[in-house]
């Protein structure tokens, strides 16, 4: 196959892994969490640290970034998200796709660079160095599903597994694993700024949730001054990024 990725074989298959930094690892549930334990922990409390919730279906896939080990993709449902292990919330989330995914891998070679697999057969390239919202090639790999991606250290030779029991060997084209300039600082940039906003919206979401809370116990006490109507949600979140993007354009304009 030419262009970006070329087929080179194909055999049986199988699939293990296992993401850790530093003694901490993850842990994919069917439930649609994923846990972040530390097997370093002093005391057993310590072993068990913040679940993620998100997906609405099982997690097959979790993975930490090569770059910034602080990231971590999840595959789950018809989405693929990526999350700041400070944070409770995703980052980024990517749109529901027609047909469920099931694997993910990050590029060794750059950072901006992963790969999804789905049920339909196709293997998709996500570049958001480039381009956030759709990937950036597609290919069909197998008439049934894929079941597994994973790809060797230097970053030139990406496998993946069909349901049937195949596997596909594929070779990347040097646009797929020739770092780009400044990209690992343009993509560690949105992380942050990604993952700034959404410290923004959970500390707002807070504050919202703490005001309710006053205002049902003074109307409950009978206080006086009447209770402000809700706000729809839709609403609180709008307000809130047009504050973070506001604020963004004045340091911006500063610097």
């Amino acid at each position: 196959m030419g262009g970006a990725l070329r087929r080179l074989s194909h055999t049986a298959w199988r699939r293990g892994r296992y993401t850790t930094a530093g003694g901490k690892f993850l842990v994919a549930t069917e439930q649609g969490t994923v846990v972040s334990c530390n097997r370093k922990a002093k005391t057993p409390a310590d072993r068990i640290g913040m679940s993620y919730e998100g997906h609405s279906g099982p997690v097959y896939a979790c993975q930490r970034s090569p770059f910034m080990s602080k990231f971590f993709l999840t595959i789950g449902d018809w989405t693929w998200r990526l999350w700041n292990e400070e944070l409770r919330n995703p980052v980024i989330t990517s749109k529901y796709h027609m047909s469920y995914m099931t694997d993910t891998c990050w590029s060794p070679a750059r950072p901006g660079v992963f790969f999804t697999t789905k049920m339909d057969g196709t293997l998709d390239v996500w570049d958001i160095f480039y381009k956030q919202h759709e990937p950036t090639l597609s290919m069909q790999v197998h008439n049934d599903g894929l079941y597994a991606v994973s790809i060797e250290p230097q970053g030139q030779l990406l496998t993946t597994g069909s349901v049937d029991g195949s596997i596909y060997l594929l070779e990347l084209s040097t646009g797929l694993t020739e770092m780009q300039r400044n990209e690992k600082k343009a993509v560690a940039d949105m992380f942050e700024r990604e993952s700034k906003r959404e410290k923004n919206l959970e500390a707002r979401a807070k504050e919202l949730r703490n005001k309710a809370k006053q205002d049902a116990a003074t109307a409950k006490g009978g206080g006086e001054g009447e209770v402000e109507a809700a706000v729809p949600w839709e609403n609180k979140v709008k307000e809130v990024e047009e504050e973070f993007w506001a604020a963004i354009q004045a340091t911006d304009a500063k610097e």
